[in-house]
């Protein structure tokens, strides 16, 4: 008898740690977003030196460097309804994420190494401006409502936005961008940074199709079938995003949003086209937004 409620005792025992050892090892940490769209190899890194390779759905967690490969791009989607998207050859560290209640304890601290980099904003610079910081190699950039983008290569940072909310900034080190579609560009050696000048469309262009947005209804570049599936997967469910933030209006329609949603409806269709024939039935490079649309509900 004592031996049969040793042996049980033993499975029991047994059967918790095999339970415990396949928990994830990021579900005891702080989710701070989530991925909703990406193409090809996408690695998150912890300071303990962990790693795992993210696919759509998937937790982003405090204190993660996102790092992306050759042909790969991600869009993530933060607490506070921002959205953020990273092109091929990429790394960021996601220092500091506090989205509170509390106003004055929202705060966010971004660190980009090299690569091409999308910031939409959410509520954090809505609420608390000043507790939100995103930071190249060489300098920080403040903002105040507004859809950010950076290319930091080692001869040069060109930072600036695509899109500029009334009334609102950013700033990168000491210049000030007050109209949209400007940037500048930022020594890496000096730290010296240019006056503002406008953004060609080309960049914008170059920008969008290395690290596209689904939130703003963006196709992307082309790819293998599993990238184009995660491609109609994402726009499926940022519909059923932007549908269910729509429920229950009683003030007049959010027609931004609402063209959104076609915009959303017909590169899906574009994408399930491609990945049904194996061909390429439209310009995947382009798309809607790039600055005509919004994306996370900060603006």
């Amino acid at each position: 008898m004592c031996t049969a409620k040793r042996i049980t005792r033993t499975a029991l025992f047994t059967a918790l740690f095999i339970c415990i050892a396949q928990i994830p090892a990021f579900a005891t940490d702080t989710q701070i977003g989530e991925v909703i769209a990406m193409a090809g190899t996408v690695i998150a890194e912890q300071p303990n030196g962990t790693s795992r390779q993210l696919e759509l759905n998937q937790p982003i967690i405090t204190q993660d460097t996102i790092a992306t490969g050759t042909k790969s791009s991600i869009e993530i989607l933060f607490k506070d309804e921002s959205v953020y998207s990273q092109g091929p050859d990429s790394r960021i560290s996601l220092d500091n994420f506090v989205y509170s209640t509390n106003v004055s304890a929202s705060k966010l601290l971004f660190k980009m190494g090299e690569g091409t980099f999308r910031y939409v904003t959410g509520q954090i610079v809505k609420t608390n401006p000043d507790a939100f910081a995103l930071q190249t190699p060489t300098t920080t950039i403040g903002i105040r409502g507004t859809e950010v983008f950076a290319i930091v290569t080692p001869d040069k940072e060109e930072i600036g936005n695509t899109k500029l909310s009334k009334k609102h900034t950013m700033t990168v080190g000491d210049k000030a961008l007050n109209i949209p579609r400007t940037s500048v560009n930022v020594n890496p050696q000096t730290g010296a940074v240019s006056d503002p000048t406008p953004v060609s469309q080309e960049t914008i262009n170059k920008i969008v199709k290395a690290a596209p947005m689904t939130s703003l209804g963006e196709l992307g570049n082309p790819g293998p079938k599993k990238d184009l599936e995660r491609k109609v997967q994402s726009f499926k469910q940022q519909i059923e995003r932007n549908k269910e933030s729509l429920d229950g209006l009683s003030n007049k329609p959010d027609y931004e949003k609402l063209h959104r949603i076609k915009v959303q409806k017909t590169n899906q269709e574009t994408t399930e086209k491609d990945r049904d024939s194996g061909g390429n039935s439209g310009d995947l490079g382009g798309g809607e937004g790039g600055g005509d649309g919004g994306g996370g509900g900060g603006h």
